[in-house]
């Protein structure tokens, strides 16, 4: 099937006064029959000459979006036709260097974008993060021309921008959101992810289950430095750094083995304990501290151990509560905290583990 003539030809003026018209459809939550402001109103709120919205409607009648009754008014005939999306978001992702839960995050804001009638615009870090913790625009290629150009109306980042990139998304007046941990950089808008207060609390609860030597375990060096004041931190990346770590803990002398474990990285966990169990099998005393760690509502790991604090996280549920944030300040409703903090959920059974294991 061959593109309509409206279609192929639309320039990016037309396809603004489109989209916007379809983003008005989609926060008025008009429906079929419901009648569009006239033309002289949508030029006003829209800043764009008669011909653009009279090529934008006539465009969205074609698919099916809109019904023009003349002398009558501009009517919605099927909000969902066309499957057009109103706004267009970016979404800034860092590396995805090992990291499955990185992955997931972006393909859940993709989906809730997607579920709120918004185009999704990926872009990926290519700088080490190591090198580049808090990245400028132009380390995601593309990003800081469509910014520059307004080619998006709001961004989500999932990794912590630098000052200069802040600012000049501030310049090009795009709605900027932040998702990710508390590194101590409040950022302007944005969900926290509560690490501090889930290591502060699996810290408290190891000392009460009698453990002496507590290390967290952290995904990289540069995060490592981050989190030294929080607690003692041993680095490993991905599946093969928690083995790496687990050889280098089974090679210490026994009384200097870390007896308790924190940490929110669970695929780090899972090659820990892994080589842990493969690695003294057989053994008449094995080595097995006290780990408290994460799981994913969305996956539900196992860990090959019973010795277990686990808290739960739903990434789904964070990746809506930044897509919500934004989109409230695009469509420019109040909003209480631009500021929203996650906190991970310890599960009911892990107080039962702890008891009958200490």
């Amino acid at each position: 099937m061959g593109m309509t003539p409206f279609r192929r030809h639309l320039s990016r003026k037309v396809e603004f006064a489109r989209d916007a018209i379809v983003t008005l459809i989609h926060d008025r939550k008009l429906d079929t029959g419901d009648r569009l402001p006239p033309y002289s109103r949508l030029r006003d709120e829209l800043g764009l000459g008669s011909q653009t919205i009279a090529a934008a409607i006539g465009s969205l009648c074609e698919l099916g979006v809109l019904d023009v009754h003349d002398k009558v008014g501009i009517f919605v005939k099927n909000p969902a036709g066309g499957h057009l999306a109103g706004r267009t978001v970016a979404v800034a992702v860092r590396r995805l260097v090992g990291s499955s839960y990185a992955a997931m995050l972006a393909g859940f804001i993709q989906k809730q974008l997607n579920e709120q009638n918004c185009r999704c615009l990926t872009f990926y870090q290519t700088s080490d993060p190591e090198l580049a913790p808090y990245p400028d625009l132009g380390e995601f290629p593309g990003l800081e021309q469509a910014a520059a150009e307004h080619r998006f109306d709001g961004m989500i980042s999932l990794c912590p921008l630098s000052d200069r990139a802040v600012r000049y998304l501030n310049g090009c007046a795009i709605k900027y959101c932040f998702i990710g941990d508390d590194d101590g950089r409040t950022p302007a808008c944005g969900v926290l992810i509560d690490v501090r207060g889930f290591i502060d609390d699996a810290r408290r609860q190891l000392a009460q289950a009698g453990c002496r030597r507590i290390v967290q375990f952290c995904a990289s060096p540069a995060q490592a430095a981050q989190r030294r004041n929080w607690l003692e931190t041993v680095s490993g990346c991905s599946y093969d750094g928690g083995a790496a770590i687990a050889r280098r803990f089974l090679a210490l002398p026994p009384a200097e083995r870390p007896d308790g474990i924190v940490s929110d990285d669970d695929t780090i966990v899972s090659g820990f304990l892994a080589e842990l169990v493969s690695g003294q099998a057989g053994a008449a005393e094995a080595y097995l501290p006290l780990v408290a760690t994460i799981i994913h509502d969305e996956i539900g790991e196992r860990y090959p151990s019973s010795r277990m604090i686990l808290y739960s996280q739903n990434v789904e549920e964070y990746a809506r509560m930044a897509v919500d944030l934004l989109l409230r300040m695009l469509q420019g409703q109040p909003v209480e905290s631009p500021v929203e903090i996650y906190k991970f959920k310890e599960l009911p059974r892990a107080r039962e583990t702890v008891s009958r294991v200490c």
